[in-house]
């Protein structure tokens, strides 16, 4: 069956009054009150997308304002804030400063224990992490003359520690996010790709390979061929781009799609997507993976619950198409789960400001 999962909460807005680079200021008190916080919008949020429909929950996504800095944390490296571009996080991040003698090594424990946390509340969860190239590309080498590049050797194996234990948790599926790959990329980065997902793929878990924040236009071959078990990427928007999609992925591989908060308005668009994922379903069948519309706090509620009633539409259309079955009238009554997708958009937007 088709499934569907969550791509997480709005980054940008999770804990961002208390962010993670706060947290040293604060007292024991202080400290133990914002932790309990977190542990509470965490788990609304998981329960919410649960109630509607979400098979694997995202965890991991919550970055404590600055997904950058955790994931620094995370891997033991240090950072320093400068301003960023805004392209693939929103507002500032804590810049990875990297030296040629540069070491890594497990520095956090939060994401063990946000998989702790949501597998005692008997959910089914799929990590959310920065892949290792991405990480890298954001960083800084305080050397000019030296290349952070020559830094993935070593970073790599931390990876395959974090999949290890997280397999050890019961974790099946890791996404790695390497939204890197929208970029035109010089030919070093690119054989760094295959370089380093062809040892990745040693490690225990599935890997799915995140390519959102943008289009894979030049290096929709590369990520298509890389050896990972699946691929995500936000709604293609041209026909071209959805046939060309379909069209390079491997017969193993499984396919996620995941709708954008910026996705072609007006019944057009609609129909564009309807008929795509009608192709998709035929297609790829249970290799196809839905996943909603992440809204921040700023989005326009109205907005956000008739993409959500649309969603529900793909997913049902999806289903059919890839059961053979033919498409039923949009008037026929919506199953539970299509009933709680259309009422997520509304509460999408308040999931991370209660």
């Amino acid at each position: 069956m088709v499934k569907i999962h969550s791509q997480g909460s709005a980054r940008s807005e999770q804990q961002a009054d208390a962010s993670l680079a706060a947290r040293a200021s604060l007292d024991d008190c202080d400290r133990a009150a914002l932790i309990v916080q977190g542990r509470q919008q965490r788990q609304q949020a998981w329960l919410t997308q649960q109630a509607a429909g979400c098979e694997w929950l995202a965890v991991g996504d919550f970055g404590w304002g600055d997904p950058v800095l955790a994931h620094s944390c995370l891997v033991g490296a240090t950072a320093r804030r400068e301003a960023a571009d805004g392209r693939w996080f929103a507002g500032s991040y804590q810049v990875p400063v990297f030296t040629a003698d540069q070491s890594f090594a497990i520095g956090w424990e939060q994401l063990f224990d946000e998989v702790a946390e949501a597998r005692a509340l008997d959910l089914a969860v799929k990590p959310v992490l920065l892949g290792p190239l991405s990480y890298l590309w954001l960083g800084r080498s305080l050397d000019p003359a030296f290349d952070r590049l020559e830094l993935l050797e070593s970073l790599l194996p931390v990876y395959g520690e974090i999949f290890a234990r997280l397999a050890a948790q019961g974790v099946e599926w890791i996404q790695l996010d390497e939204p890197l790959l929208t970029l035109e990329l010089p030919l070093a980065w690119r054989t760094a790709f295959e370089r380093a997902y062809n040892l990745l793929q040693r490690e225990p878990l599935k890997k799915l390979l995140g390519v959102r924040h943008g289009e894979l236009i030049d290096n929709l071959g590369l990520a298509a061929g890389l050896p990972v078990e699946g691929l995500h990427v936000d709604w293609p928007r041209s026909v071209q781009a959805q046939q060309g999609l379909l069209d390079r992925l491997p017969a193993y591989k499984t396919l996620s799609l995941g709708l954008v908060e910026e996705t072609e308005a007006g019944q057009i668009g609609q129909q564009r997507r309807l008929q795509f994922v009608r192709q998709a379903g035929e297609r790829l069948k249970e290799r196809l993976w839905l996943s909603p519309a992440v809204f921040s706090r700023d989005a326009d509620a109205v907005q956000a619950a008739a993409q959500a009633a649309e969603f529900a539409c793909l997913v049902r259309t999806a289903r059919q198409a890839a059961l053979g079955k033919p498409v039923a009238p949009r008037e026929q009554p919506w199953s539970a789960i299509e009933a709680a997708l259309a009422k997520l958009g509304a509460a999408q937007s308040g999931l991370v400001s209660s």
